[in-house]
């Protein structure tokens, strides 16, 4: 197993929810976690958190679908970290309606976000992976990248466009020893989407818990270096 002590992971979307956990999870294996998102407040409570249970973090608030701002953050990282290992996409919106009445802002959001942020991100964490000689790149589609459901037209595209992407780009970087792995979860606990989790865990349904997929994260962080997984599909059970 690959020890992960003292490597360096961008975490996006790490304020909340999915990406707070991978966060928490990745510090306590003696990562140096960097925490990025839109609202600071969030990012600075994961990083206190973090620190106080010894570990290590840099808060580096910005909007990952701002061009300007994502290479911001990076050269920030560099400049702190030295390089960077693990690229962590957690980001992501889900803004849910029929499509006769869909708001072009909501889909530009939605895209913009769950997409364009992966590319930038992406984009601007290579060079630093390639110094290194190897990372991994790990994003969250959802079982809404593989089939469409009613009601969820821009939230499904713009997942079924992050495994297309992350394919692609696999294709393009395997070479220099960058893994790309895109995680397929079912329904999470989180208030993620129009739902808060109180009425998610009222309704009786099942759901994946966030440190479910911080678990699963971190096995594939761990791998030996032979060993690629590029898709993972996860369930609630």
């Amino acid at each position: 197993m690959v020890e992960l002590r003292d490597t360096v992971a961008l975490v996006t979307g790490a304020g909340s929810g999915v990406g707070r956990a991978v966060s928490l999870a990745l510090a306590r294996d003696g990562v140096v976690v960097a925490l990025t998102g839109r609202r600071p407040q969030p990012l600075t409570d994961v990083a206190d958190e973090i620190e106080q249970a010894g570990g290590r973090a840099l808060v580096l608030p910005a909007d990952v679908s701002d061009e300007a701002a994502v290479s911001v953050i990076f050269d920030q990282l560099a400049d702190a970290t030295g390089g960077l290992d693990f690229l962590i996409n957690c980001a992501g919106i889900g803004i849910y309606g029929p499509v006769i009445s869909y708001q072009f802002d909501d889909w530009q959001q939605t895209l913009s976000t769950n997409v364009t942020g992966l590319f930038l991100c992406a984009r601007a964490a290579l060079p630093l992976m390639r110094q290194r000689g190897g990372g991994h790149i790990v994003a969250l589609s959802s079982g809404a990248g593989r089939r469409g459901y009613a009601n969820r037209a821009a939230y499904s595209a713009s997942k079924f466009a992050v495994i297309g992407f992350m394919e692609s780009l696999a294709e393009e970087v395997g070479a220099d020893g960058i893994k790309c792995t895109t995680i397929l979860p079912g329904s999470i606990l989180t208030d993620f989407g129009p739902d808060n989790i109180d009425d998610k865990a009222a309704s009786g349904k099942k759901y994946l818990q966030a440190d479910d997929i911080a678990d699963t994260i971190l096995h594939l962080l761990h791998q030996p270096a032979h060993v690629w997984t590029q898709q993972v599909n996860l369930w609630p059970f």
